[in-house]
């Protein structure tokens, strides 16, 4: 181990147990090998924090599930007929109508009659409703405001990194496996 004068180690030396200059490097193919099994634990684990911190408004709420589905329906595909949206849903016009009686008076629903067939009554998400959904499921926010907490250097990489795995992905799903010109990674 490398001492300066104030006898801290050298951060350029390489830490103990580390293989040096003269050691045998791993081959380009080894250290490929290495570098994906290190991204796909990485990303697993990254996954399952992220996960539990998506799950964690979905615990909060206080909607049902169906409730929740309907809503969601409804910010996909917004205002709806009462007999659509219990048909997208797959329950009867009668169990609709109380589940949606209960998001209008949660605010996070809306019932007109529909202006060309007096009938027909049209549903629609309000904007309370609208953010329960996206605080559910979109998550507008990033992540533990993860990003923030990267220098420079790290997030420059990772946006390397991110450009490049996007760039193959959009590579593998036109089947295009053609050498774009650009240089290894």
């Amino acid at each position: 181990m490398h001492l300066a004068a104030t006898g801290d180690p050298d951060p350029s030396a390489p830490p103990a147990g580390a293989p040096g200059p003269d050691d045998h490097a791993p081959s380009g193919d080894d250290e490929r090998a290495a570098l994906v099994r290190s991204f796909h634990e990485a990303q697993r684990a990254l996954a399952e924090l992220l996960l539990a911190q998506r799950l964690e408004p979905l615990l909060r709420t206080t909607l049902t599930v169906p409730q929740l589905r309907a809503l969601a329906v409804l910010q996909l595909d917004g205002e709806t007929s009462s007999h659509r949206l219990a048909e997208v849903l797959g329950i009867s016009p009668a169990t609709l109508s109380g589940i949606v009686d209960r998001l209008e008076a949660a605010g996070m629903a809306t019932r007109r009659p529909d202006p060309q067939d007096g009938r027909v009554r049209l549903v629609a998400a309000t904007e309370r409703g609208a953010a329960a959904v996206r605080r559910i499921a979109a998550q507008e926010d990033e992540p533990l405001g993860l990003l923030d907490r990267l220098d420079v250097a790290d997030l420059r990489a990772l946006t390397r990194g991110l450009v490049a795995l996007t760039e193959a992905a959009r590579a593998a799903a036109t089947g295009s496996d053609e050498d774009d010109g650009a240089p290894e990674r």
